[in-house]
This record gives structure tokens, sequence and C-alpha cells, in this order.
């Protein structure tokens, strides 16, 4: 059911208009050329994670940095411009990905394969060339869809927000 709700997201986001002034508020001039040239649904499902993000560390997790918390939201799928996922791409993906439970990564030499897997591995190699991050943030969005490592609260938060967006 979650499945269909993003693939409905994704659909109606042709439609929405980005929220730029969000995009204003968190993120460079340079953060938000590389944020600009994902797709317009990746984009919207970046902006909610942030939103879902900021909302849980407004109500449990007082303590992050709420803009580092943010860049690293919006910024945590940007690996998925080595490879486009179309829609239709991603949704057979993640039903082959469902019925192998997982076995179809070790077929990551087909590019749409790998960055459905790596993404977040890519997406840190991308971050790190701006020479701004700390290990922190790379860590989070390197491993959003893998491990809990239990003293990064920004990947703990982001994986959950991510899993709900």
């Amino acid at each position: 059911m979650y499945r269909l709700k993003q693939f409905i997201w994704a659909l109606n986001s042709v439609f929405k208009p980005i929220d730029q002034k969000l995009l204003d508020k968190y993120l460079s001039k340079e953060e938000e050329d590389i944020f600009n040239k994902l797709s317009k649904a990746e984009k919207h499902h970046s902006i909610r994670v942030c939103m879902r993000s900021l909302n849980l560390s407004n109500e449990i997790y007082t303590h992050v940095d709420k803009n580092k918390l943010a860049k690293i939201a919006l910024l945590h799928d940007v690996g998925k411009l080595t490879t486009r996922l179309n829609l239709i791409d991603k949704s057979v993906l993640v039903i082959l990905n469902k019925i192998s439970n997982g076995k179809m990564e070790k077929y990551n030499s087909i590019k749409k394969i790998d960055v459905y897997y790596n993404h977040g591995k890519k997406s840190a190699k991308i971050l790190k060339e701006f020479n701004k991050y700390d290990k922190e943030f790379l860590e989070a969005i390197e491993n959003h869809h893998y491990r809990n490592i239990e003293d990064n609260i920004y990947l703990n938060i982001l994986k959950k927000c991510d899993d709900e967006s």
C-alpha cells in the first residue's frame, strides 16, 4: 500500500511546484544547482523527507543542527543523477527487489540496478567533492538505505523519514 502511495506522489509531482523558499533557506547556490538536476519526482521526494526530518527534529530530536539535517535530507539522493530511473524503471525495480528479497543487487553491472542499490554511495561521492561536509554528514547520506550507525543521529532520522516519504 505504501509503495502505491509513493507511485501516486511521483505521478502528482509533475503538477506540483517546487518549494523554492525551502531550497533558498537551506541550500547554497552550488547545492541548489545539483539538487535541480534531479527529476521533479525526486525533488518532491527529497522535500518531503526534509519536511518530515525537520518536524521530527522539532518534536523529538531538538538537539540536532536543523540546517545540517535539512541539507542531508535535500541532497541524500543526488547519486541518482548518475543514471536516470523513470517512474516505470523504479516501480519495476521495487517489485523485483521485493520478489527477490534483495538478491537482485548482485546484478549491479546493469546501471539502473546499480543506481537503485548504490545511489547513497554515489551521492556521498558527489558531495565529497564539494569539500565542505563532515564525516557524519557524508556517512548519513552514504548509508541511508543500509545500516544504522548508533552514534549518527542524522543517519537514523534520514532513514526513518526516507522510508516514510
